[in-house]
């Protein structure tokens, strides 16, 4: 009688034991990130029209056609291995964290921007325009050569930044630095949850003589 009360209980505990082996086995993974690489568009932009030449040190020639800002696109792509780089805790977008080395100063009283607004008049049946105050800055401020962050696409692994020279840097080489931080993460491969183990900043950069 015992033997039969206690093989229904016994049988459990070796079920349960059987599914334990097979959890606490599954296999880890860990994500280091020691394949995730920054893959620079070729002329630092998509589009063939505005791509910047480049010489046989590897540096890129952008011409500065007016005094104040210059805008350039540029274009590169986050990749582990060949693979959209698709993280534990962030998933398939990532941030990614722009500086440069050349900055300049927008003094108190310069002007910003002219603003000219444009408006149907109903009387001549012409658009006409009107210029506006201009807008004039309040204070001394240090501005950035580069937008300061971008986030990559789900599908591509793309991202772009803004670069935005000023006419009074021809002849300078304007360096500009790509970061981005990886989160190196533990998991069971079919769990969602993972374990933070530190993290890892990969760095790239660009150099483009302005001329």
């Amino acid at each position: 009688m015992k033997t039969r009360e206690h093989f229904p209980i016994l049988l459990g505990i070796l079920i349960l034991s059987l599914g334990g082996c097979s959890l606490f086995s599954e296999e880890i993974l860990l994500e280091d990130g020691k394949n995730i690489r920054m893959v620079f568009e070729e002329g630092l932009h998509e589009d063939p029209q505005f791509k910047l030449p480049k010489d046989a040190n590897g540096y890129y020639y952008m011409t500065l056609t007016k005094g104040g800002q210059n805008i350039q696109r540029i274009t590169m792509r986050l990749l582990d291995g060949d693979k959209v780089v698709d993280t534990k805790c962030c998933g398939p977008r990532q941030k990614i964290t722009w500086s440069s080395n050349r900055f300049w100063w927008i003094l108190a009283g310069d002007t910003v921007a002219n603003i000219t607004k444009t408006y149907f008049n109903e009387f001549t049946g012409q658009l006409q325009y009107s210029n506006l105050p201009p807008l004039i800055n309040w204070k001394d401020e240090l501005v950035p050569t580069v937008n300061s962050a971008s986030y990559t696409d789900e599908y591509t692994g793309r991202t772009s930044t803004v670069i935005a020279p000023i006419g009074k840097m021809k002849g300078d080489t304007l360096t500009v630095y790509a970061r981005y931080f990886h989160s190196i993460a533990r998991y069971r491969k079919s769990s969602s949850f993972y374990t933070p183990e530190g993290s890892l900043e990969i760095v790239d950069s660009v150099k483009i003589v302005l001329r």
